[in-house]
């Protein structure tokens, strides 16, 4: 069964790049792949295309047509990616925003309290900027058409304490935050640590404290 999808992803020099179907889910293109005399692809193209299985066993699309957009979408860089819509006030709070500040300010009153050690708001700290810096690199390198940063290790980093800052990356960059899949798991993450911080700052649990 042949499917159909955007082209959202194209690095030009070496010929390939990815395409999503309505249902969200992407698919590795190779020029190789395009059907005679196709023109080449661009961003913004709509792929029609067979499934074979490529590299690491994983569906690719083959027997390609494509059908140029109208306009072709330009390229985008890092500063457009984080400049919001012109329908959004650039004062708008996200729902991401919110729940990365609510747990901050949980992590910060369960320190307060005594009920938390500074070495986890550390650790917190830590594991945030790392994550910001993981999305931050996905989306650079999504809009350069180079190879992605797992989803299975975006989500191990914001499992590992690093949520607050991905869900801020999440906001700031307009990243992952459109795939189903991608987003229920993420705010299943984020409920497990807001979860996990409120009983903390109410103190029914306690973190290990250092007998230092």
């Amino acid at each position: 069964m042949r499917r159909s999808g955007k082209l959202v992803q194209w690095n030009n020099n070496a010929g390939f790049g990815f395409v999503r179907d309505s249902a969200g889910n992407d698919f590795y293109v190779h020029i190789s792949k395009l059907k005679t005399d196709q023109p080449r692809p661009r961003i913004g193209d709509t792929l029609e295309f067979g499934l074979v299985t490529g590299r690491k066993g994983r569906p690719a699309a083959s027997d390609i047509t494509v059908t140029p957009a109208a306009e072709p979408v330009p390229d985008r860089s890092m500063r457009d990616v984080t400049r919001p819509p012109q329908a959004m006030s650039r004062f708008t709070i996200g729902l991401r925003v919110v729940a990365a500040t609510m747990m901050t300010l949980l992590l910060l009153l369960a320190m307060m309290a005594q009920h938390a050690p500074l070495w986890l708001g550390a650790t917190y700290a830590l594991m945030g900027t790392a994550s910001a810096l993981l999305y931050r690199f996905d989306k650079f390198y999504a809009l350069s058409g180079r190879w992605r940063v797992s989803e299975t290790n975006l989500h191990l980093v914001d499992l590992c304490f690093g949520t607050i800052g991905g869900l801020a990356a999440q906001e700031l960059y307009r990243h992952k935050t459109v795939k189903p899949a991608f987003v229920a798991t993420t705010w299943a993450i984020a409920l497990l640590h807001v979860v996990w911080l409120a009983a903390l700052a109410l103190g029914w649990v306690h973190a290990a404290l250092p007998l230092i």
